[in-house]
């Protein structure tokens, strides 16, 4: 037998290497993202915090030097405060000498009265000019209220940051306002002393004012190009009134994903600014993760080269165990035995499939004994059964087939030996077909049911066909069939003799007139009178013609096969055998008939259901009553219901109404034939029939037959 190929990935030793690579990475996995995420999460709340706290520090030491600033223009305008305002220039320019010297941020100083106008100024690069313009007044003036002021931040034409610090000259005694101090500030210069020390790769800082104004910058250049910032996500969180983040990641006006943190300095309403790219702040997280990388793959290439060597240790015994199966597969011997090699589990393996092959050929030889049996049984049965192919051609026969039909019987089609030009009929039973053809020259019923089989048996056979010898069963029903057709004839009789004694009796009477009309010598019947004599009693021999018609038409022997019937013609015709009965009674039948109601089945059948459901109608209602009789169709079904308002039927008696012999009427009245040959009638005809009753008021009886559009015009 040829070694059959197996896929790679089926391999057994794959799959330890597969399972080894996969165990190795797993916990890897989970441990490196476990460790790489909490990494990552303090390294990033640490970046937070040293940002906030940078930011927090610059912040301070901004607020801190202008209110160092502050007080030190309030310290010297409060020791010097008549020198300031008064008439003496010289001190007053020795004062804001000695100012401008201390603070080397002051660009200007102004002196003005309690009215704002300016009596003294001097500025550091053009010193103290020899006039002051008469009536100019100080720049951005402090309110009565506040002792100090500080301006909102402007630029200069070559655009550098300033602000104005303000503050009140009190007269020392009745600390009364004599006038007013203004230092002009250089921003850029206090502010580049703060924002460029210890900051890391790639992290800046930058200041803006209340309206959202780039005031300071880590690149100065920023500053002096009127850089916009008003769309960068912390900007408009501080500018929305939040006081300070602690830390965030998002991105920057470059698109650049950043981390940063800011706070606002409170006074002045500044806020400070930290940024750094997240690449840069996140290079020591990606340091380790390539540092965790290299040790995964060093420890799974370790894994996989364990992996490999236990599976080749573990696999190799089983293939050896696959060969030698494969040959025992091949010579079918049944008797053949593994030698054992260990006795780990491989070799207990190896000891139970011989224990096995043992059990096999035990069972080999009972089934050799069953299917012996089974040949036995088969050819013993009474019934014909054949093995079909998907074509119904002939590939087995048991011997009572080959009895019936023959022993040379192989890729024959299964229709021409069953059927053949011998058949005489073919009609259903219950999805079943039943068929009358000669075997033997003797006629027999057999009933065909085919059984689809599984694709996959030896014989690839598709169906089983399984005849069975009803003769006797065929026979006896058509002779329980016309018993029942004489009993309802015998019922009609009276009926119909009672019908023709109607006409017969008109017939005797006309000719018992004419005959004594033309005894007489004068005066003779006239032509005329004779013809119309003649004519009434041609009429009443018609009826009596009709009548015995009917009755000789359902009398008839009945002929095998089917044919296309119109069910109202052939109910309306039937009506009229039971027209004495109803007279007898007084009671009305309510004819309600469709036209087109095309079935196929048998005539004379159809008339002895009709018969027997108005017959048993009749017997169930009393004098004066109604019965309906409606056909109808829906989609492609009809429906033919006989219903009456007689006394019904009990329901312990109701499951039995179809059961043969089984009837409530008294000795001689009925058969109890009547329903049961009528639902094996329906049946035939593909049909089905339902009996729905109420005690006390009534009978319902419906009949549902398939509808045969071939009648329709």
């Amino acid at each position: 037998m040829k070694k059959s190929s197996i896929p790679w990935w089926m391999r057994l030793k794959v799959h330890f290497l597969l399972f080894g690579i996969t165990m190795s990475i797993l916990p890897l996995f989970l441990l490196g993202n476990l460790g790489f995420t909490s990494v990552r999460q303090n390294l990033q709340i640490n970046i937070h915090e040293q940002d906030f706290e940078h930011v927090t520090v610059i912040a301070n030491q901004i607020r801190d030097f202008v209110k160092n600033l502050e007080d030190s223009l309030t310290l010297t305008k409060e020791a010097s405060a008549y020198a300031l305002v008064g008439k003496d220039e010289t001190s007053r320019q020795i004062i804001l000498e000695i100012l401008l010297q201390k603070d080397s941020f002051i660009e200007e100083i102004k002196i003005a009265d309690e009215n704002f106008n300016i009596i003294d100024q001097i500025t550091r690069q053009g010193g103290i000019p020899s006039a002051t313009t008469p009536g100019a007044k100080i720049e951005n003036p402090i309110s009565m209220e506040k002792p100090s002021a500080i301006s909102e931040v402007f630029f200069t034409s070559d655009r550098h940051p300033e602000i104005y610090l303000t503050v009140a000259v009190q007269d020392p005694m009745t600390k009364d306002r004599i006038g007013y101090l203004q230092a002009k500030v250089d921003l850029q210069r206090i502010i580049s002393r703060y924002v460029n020390n210890r900051l890391d790769e790639g992290e800046y800082v930058f200041l803006i004012d209340q309206a959202g104004n780039l005031i300071g910058h880590t690149d100065s250049k920023l500053v002096l190009d009127h850089e916009e910032i008003h769309e960068d996500s912390a900007v408009q969180s501080f500018l929305e009134g939040e006081d300070f983040s602690q830390g965030s990641e998002y991105k920057n006006l470059d698109g650049v994903s950043v981390i940063g943190a800011f706070t606002s300095v409170d006074t002045p309403n500044w806020a400070v600014f930290i940024e750094q790219p997240a690449r840069e702040a996140n290079k020591p997280i990606l340091d380790f993760a390539f540092r965790l990388i290299m040790i995964a793959i060093l420890i799974m290439a370790l894994v996989m080269i364990l992996s490999i060597a236990f599976g080749l240790k573990v696999v190799h015994p089983i293939e050896n165990l696959e060969d030698q199966v494969r040959q025992i597969i091949s010579k079918g011997d049944l008797e053949s035995h593994i030698p054992i090699e260990s006795w780990d589990e491989i070799g207990r393996l190896v000891k139970s499939f011989n224990q096995l092959l043992n059990s096999l050929d035990q069972k080999n030889e009972n089934l050799k004994d069953e299917k012996a049996l089974l040949t036995t049984v088969v050819d013993g049965v009474g019934a014909g059964m054949v093995l079909l192919n998907p074509d119904k051609k002939i590939i087995w026969w048991n011997t009572k087939f080959a009895e019936w039909f023959g022993h040379h019987l192989e890729n024959l089609p299964c229709d021409q030996v069953v059927k053949g030009e011998s058949m005489e009929g073919v009609y259903h039973e219950n999805a079943r077909n039943i068929c009358s053809v000669f075997v033997n020259q003797e006629r027999r019923h057999f009933r065909q049911t085919f059984y689809e089989l599984s694709p996959d048996n030896p014989e690839s056979a598709a169906y089983l066909l399984l005849l069975d010898d009803i003769t006797q069963e065929v026979e006896m029903e058509a002779r329980m069939i016309e018993t029942d057709k004489m009993a309802a004839i015998g019922l009609l009789a009276s009926g119909v003799a009672h019908e023709i004694n109607n006409p017969l009796a008109i017939v005797a009477a006309h000719s018992e007139d004419l005959l004594d009309r033309l005894n007489e010598e004068e005066p003779g019947p006239t032509r005329e009178e004779i013809k119309s004599g003649f004519r009434i009693v041609l009429g009443q021999i018609v009826r009596c013609k009709q009548i015995t018609d009917r009755l000789l038409g359902f009398a008839r022997q009945r002929i095998n096969g089917s044919d296309l019937i119109e069910i109202g013609a052939v109910s309306l015709h039937t009506l009229g055998l039971l027209e004495h009965k109803t007279k007898q009674k007084q009671i009305k039948i309510e004819l309600q008939m469709e036209n087109s109601l095309f079935i196929i089945g048998n005539e004379n059948e159809w008339q002895q259901v009709v018969l027997n459901l108005i017959n048993n109608a009749l017997d169930a209602s009393s004098d004066g009553k109604v019965i309906e009789v409606k056909g109808y169709r829906e989609g492609e079904k009809i429906h033919f219901k006989v219903k009456d308002y007689g006394e019904g039927i009990p329901q312990a008696n109701l499951k039995k109404a179809f059961d043969p012999f089984f009837t409530t009427k008294s000795v001689g009245q009925g058969t109890g034939l009547g329903l049961y040959v009528s639902y094996g009638i329906v049946q035939k005809m593909q049909g089905e029939m339902a009996l729905d009753s109420t005690e006390g008021q009534g009978t319902c009886v419906k009949i549902t037959l398939p509808l045969h559009k071939g009648g329709l015009k």
